[in-house]
């Protein structure tokens, strides 16, 4: 049966349930079904449609999944090919078992716009589309000419373990031992496809094993070319069953290369060589299987016998090195296929990722560049959190002994450590910025009113000296209450100075013993007993309440406002992320990025939440990460960096009063990860990211 000469019929099926979230535009692509029935509908829908496959993009409330899914899960591929888009509470993601979801484009709690409805559909039958190519080509694979039933099973087997192996380098490992185990092979190889710098093909030999010797992998390019065997395939996509690799044709346009049976003692006979393509019938790779062993049954034991015969002598090849059986031809043709979507369905989604880690690399490198004194904070931070993550792993006592990441868990630590900060992009930069108590426009605009209130000052007292000088008698005592004047004024203009001098050290973002209120509290009334007039006529206020506001802080520089809005950076930043459409293995990152500001004692934020339970331990290390590299890094407008060992003494501290998750900081110091993190490596990558 062709799958892909079948009607196709494309349906956007919505429940009663999930309709209140959706806006739906007046003029679409598809038809649209709304439900207030979804399981009986979509059965009388599958009923009505014989001799067609389905395409549904399926809108549902989460709490309607699972009966709806172990529906459609029994029926058979070629009657439908579903994805759901499913709503619900925000808390209901940490009610689902994401290890057992399947057929799920999207989670979302918030309603959709007509706009990201058409695109959500659009984009989900794209999918679809791919998706019933992809199988139906499978399904075409395993129709061929397969003679026996072990073969049948081998063959689904095969697929249904290709299919779901998501690391390349294990699926080529994979997709070599399933192809040896079928045929009885004792030794093969994978080449695949790839362009050189001037974008020209060539092989690339990327894995190979050989039962009867134990042979180390050299990575090696070959030319794409028909004058070696393998390349001959590649370029013609023919599949070549040679008897014997010593005594090819005379006019065979191909040749065999002894080397690496001269070099490792061995005697290639008999080779399969099939080419790899893809679903556009594009060759990929090619795969080569030497020396079928006679009879690849299975014994008793479990084992193939195939696999129990070593050729280690000449004798052993003469004896038990046979041609493969021409039924392998099209069999293993059929497995390349399959391995060969396999490759290319993990190729796209490592580009895809790749893409999206790099899109995230360049907004976080454009949106630090807003502010050079904290460039390159979010890379180094990352670094740190995943060398941190590893050493978890490697820990033996202790609760930690009871954390493991796998690399997803440390790929969605790095993610989040970049993302951490997003949210700083709708904050103010001038807050970011601000190097002491008041914004240099405002303490120019103090220091004017202290420099007009001397100049008043000074012109009072020259005037009252003039007055004196006029009345002045020799036989009264005006000379005397002259000299007093002159003192008067020398203690009063000297304290505008003293004022201005202190008011300028207060400015200072540094901690102060004495309430810097109290400070300002006296300052202010002995101005107020001075009755400066400004230009318009009004009595001159020297000092504003929102001076007093700002050179009381006790610490740093920011007023309670300011530091309100710098901490609301986790919020926009965990409001950013939830937007992003996570795959379900990242799902934490927004909840990871939104606690790393929280401390074990309660005296952190958003939430001023406590111990351990409350905050992951993807979070706890991020906040370690973000303290070190923030008190290490270099100089800062409001600060000073410090020395490592000072900041490493300021960790323990907090750890000891439980600010700080203990045995993290420990491990922390102990394996020493701030020597693991170079920082100079993350250069290059700003820069590439225009940084």
């Amino acid at each position: 049966m062709d799958f892909l000469q079948v009607r196709n019929k494309s349906i956007v099926l919505i429940s009663k349930r999930a309709r209140p979230f959706l806006s739906i535009p007046g003029e679409h692509d598809h038809t649209i079904l709304e439900s207030s029935d979804i399981r009986r509908d979509l059965q009388d829908l599958i009923d009505g449609e014989k001799d067609t496959h389905i395409l549904a993009v399926i809108f549902l409330h989460y709490d309607e999944y699972v009966d709806l899914n172990r529906l459609l899960s029994i029926l058979p591929f070629t009657e439908i090919t579903y994805q759901f888009i499913i709503f619900g509470p925000e808390e209901s993601l940490q009610e689902l078992d994401f290890e057992n979801l399947r057929e799920i484009s999207e989670f979302r709690h918030g309603p959709v716009s007509a706009p990201e409805f058409s695109f959500m559909v659009r984009r989900t039958f794209s999918v679809l589309n791919e998706l019933y190519i992809n199988r139906s080509l499978q399904e075409t694979y395993l129709a061929r000419l397969i003679d026996t039933k072990k073969d049948q099973e081998d063959l689904i087997n095969m697929g249904r373990a290709l299919s779901t192996e998501k690391d390349q380098d294990k699926l080529l490992r994979l997709f070599l031992f399933l192809s040896k185990r079928i045929t009885g092979a004792d030794a093969g190889s994978i080449f695949l496809v790839e362009q050189d710098e001037d974008g020209k093909k060539r092989l690339r030999f990327k894995y190979s094993h050989t039962f009867s010797r134990d042979i180390p992998l050299e990575e090696r390019v070959l030319p794409m070319d028909k004058k070696s065997i393998s390349g001959y395939v590649a370029v013609t996509g023919e599949v070549l069953n040679i008897s014997d690799a010593y005594n090819l044709p005379p006019d065979a346009p191909y040749s065999f290369n002894p080397s690496f049976d001269q070099k490792h003692n061995y005697r290639s006979r008999s080779m399969l060589v099939v080419p790899m393509k893809n679903h556009v019938d594009e060759i990929i790779g090619v795969i080569q299987l030497l020396n079928c062993k006679e009879n690849p049954a299975l014994v008793n034991d479990g084992e193939y016998e195939a696999f129990t015969i070593k050729l280690e002598t000449p004798e052993d090849f003469d004896r038990n090195v046979v041609v493969f059986n021409k039924k392998y031809d099209s069999l293993l043709e059929a497995v390349a296929g399959q391995a060969a979507i396999a490759i290319e369905n993990n190729r796209m989604i490592m580009q895809i990722q790749h893409q999206f880690e790099e899109f995230v690399k360049a907004s976080v490198s454009a949106i630090e560049s807003r502010d050079p004194a904290t460039s390159g904070h979010s890379f180094r931070v990352a670094a740190i959190c995943t060398a941190l993550a590893r050493a978890v792993n490697e820990v033996n006592e202790g609760y930690l002994k009871d954390h493991h990441f796998t690399e997803t868990q440390i790929k969605e630590l790095e993610l989040a450590s970049l993302l951490h900060d997003f949210g700083k992009v709708y904050i103010d930069l001038s807050v970011f910025r601000k190097e002491k108590k008041l914004y240099p426009k405002d303490f120019d605009n103090l220091i004017l009113r202290l420099n007009y209130l001397y100049r008043f000052l000074e012109l009072q007292y020259s005037s009252r000296e003039a007055e004196l000088l006029r009345t002045m008698d020799k036989d009264d005592n005006t000379a005397a209450v002259f000299d007093e004047l002159i003192k008067e004024k020398k203690y009063r203009l000297g304290r505008i100075v003293e004022i201005k001098e202190k008011l300028c050290q207060m400015n200072e973002p540094a901690v102060v013993e004495e309430n810097p209120r109290d400070i300002l509290d006296r300052i202010s009334r002995e101005i107020d007993e001075i009755e400066c007039i400004n230009v318009g006529g009004g009595r001159l206020l020297v000092i504003s309440p929102f001076d007093i506001l700002n050179l009381s802080i006790r610490k740093g520089s920011l007023n309670p406002e300011e530091r309100k809005e710098i901490e609301s950076h986790v919020i926009h930043t965990h409001a950013f992320v939830s937007k992003i459409p996570w795959p379900p293995e990242y799902r934490n990152i927004p909840e990871i990025a939104l606690r790393h500001h929280e401390k074990l004692d309660g005296t952190g934020y958003p939430d001023g939440l406590s111990g351990r339970e409350s905050t992951p331990i993807q979070s706890r290390i991020m906040t370690i990460a973000d303290i070190y590299d923030a008190l290490v890094a270099s100089d800062r407008p409001y600060k000073k960096a410090l020395p490592r060992e000072k900041v490493l003494a300021i960790l323990r501290e907090e750890a000891e009063k439980w600010a700080l998750d203990r045995d993290l900081v420990n491990l922390f110091i102990e394996k020493k990860i701030y020597e693991k993190v170079d920082k100079d490596s993350f250069k290059g990558s700003m820069e590439d990211h225009g940084s």
